[in-house]
């Protein structure tokens, strides 16, 4: 197991060595093969008496086929070895370096599958040896996420991820991984709109956000995001009817009026992804950050909420979780450890709100907060409970 441990970290630590190599080999080819041309005018009379010493182009070219439909890594190596020989004979240098340079490819490749062979072989007799498998299942599909994400995602959004370089490639496995616990995109057919806008939402402001675009594809990616966002936004609107919707941004222009650091927040602004439920109360912006009252946020959790201390506090009591407020701070207390609110908690008519990203966070509940668009949107871990949470009243005034 030790050494299997260890021939799999020599080969991790070698396997960007093996991206780059594949990327030149097209390009090396190619030049290899003018340079032989040029070789063949300029030096024929050398080398025209010894054909065992020399390779025309259309052997070399027979050779590189040759070596793309042999599946066998071990024929493949004898043949290099022959080419490097041979380029060595006739003074090839530019062959002998590529056909050097292929060989330690196939070597270490030859080496990672022997790796793998092992692990599969292990791993239903020892778990950690599973672990390591799917370690290198990883790394193997870095080169394979955009294509797996083809027809999930915009044209805009896939003409972004293949601008990308290997590094920041590599950066998005661990969001694919969240992707495929959202959707199949094994089954690209299956896909919702809103499932797309949804992933296309997910992927592009991981870009944007970890600072992997400039210029061009910046725009292009700022451009596909709000597209995206304005058909969630769109679906979300269609929850409500005219009524219910109108007394909403009646409610949100209502709390604009009271400060300087209020803004307006439409009901669509707020998404929740697939339509849990619709808010009752009016949802409010302030100093950037949307809040949304208690009562509405707390349809999905199973929780116990009492006023309490003289009705300065509230505790909100869950499964595994309690959490104090206090109307007007920012300090919240979730299992008696103190927590940071991005806003404070507020009471507008009558109604206590607090910030959806505290809230989001404080009960696991994947969120993207994307400020620039003014949008929230609940996406995973969501679970409407069948008896709400309704605040105790009693002692409230």
């Amino acid at each position: 197991m030790d050494k299997i441990k260890v021939l799999f970290k020599k080969i991790s630590k070698n396997f960007l060595s093996f991206t780059v190599l594949l990327v030149v080999l097209g390009f090396t080819v190619y030049t290899i093969a003018r340079a032989l041309e040029s070789d063949s005018d300029s030096e024929s009379s050398s080398y025209s008496n010894d054909a065992e010493q020399k390779l025309t182009s259309e052997e070399i070219d027979k050779i590189i086929e040759d070596l793309k439909i042999s599946g066998n890594i071990d024929n493949i190596v004898d043949k290099l070895d022959e080419i490097i020989q041979r380029a060595k004979l006739s003074g090839n240098t530019a062959l002998q370096e590529y056909a050097s340079n292929m060989k330690t490819y196939y070597e270490l490749k030859k080496q990672l599958e022997s790796v793998k062979s092992l692990i599969e072989a292990s791993k239903k007799k020892n778990s950690a040896v599973a672990s390591v498998d799917k370690q290198v299942s990883k790394i193997l599909s870095v080169n394979t996420i955009i294509e797996d994400l083809k027809g999930a995602v915009s044209d805009e959004a896939l003409l972004v991820l293949q601008s990308l370089n290997d590094e920041d490639a590599k950066k998005l496995q661990d969001l694919m991984a969240e992707i495929e616990s959202l959707v199949d995109i094994k089954d690209i057919s299956s896909l919702t709109v809103q499932q797309r806008s949804l992933l296309d939402v997910i992927i592009l402001s991981k870009l944007i956000d970890e600072d992997m675009l400039d210029g061009e594809r910046f725009q292009t990616a700022q451009e596909a995001l709000s597209v995206a966002v304005t058909i969630l936004e769109s679906y979300e609107k269609q929850n409500y009817n005219p009524e219910e919707y109108d007394a909403l941004v009646t409610g949100s222009d209502e709390f604009v009026k009271l400060g300087k650091k209020a803004s307006t927040v439409l009901p669509e602004q707020v998404i929740f992804f697939n339509g849990h439920f619709t808010m009752k109360h009016a949802p409010i912006m302030y100093d950037g950050h949307v809040l949304l009252a208690i009562e509405d946020l707390y349809q999905y959790i199973d929780a116990n909420i009492e006023y309490m201390y003289n009705n300065s506090t509230m505790v909100i009591q869950s499964p595994n979780k309690i959490l104090e407020i206090v109307s007007g701070k920012n300090v919240a207390y979730l299992n008696d450890e103190p927590k940071n609110m991005p806003v404070p908690i507020l009471n507008f008519n009558d109604t206590i709100y607090m910030s959806v990203e505290f809230f989001a966070e404080a009960y696991d509940i994947s969120y993207k907060y994307l400020q620039k668009n003014e949008c929230f949107i609940f996406y995973n871990n969501l679970v409407q409970v069948a008896n709400v949470s309704i605040p105790n009243q009693l002692n409230k005034d």
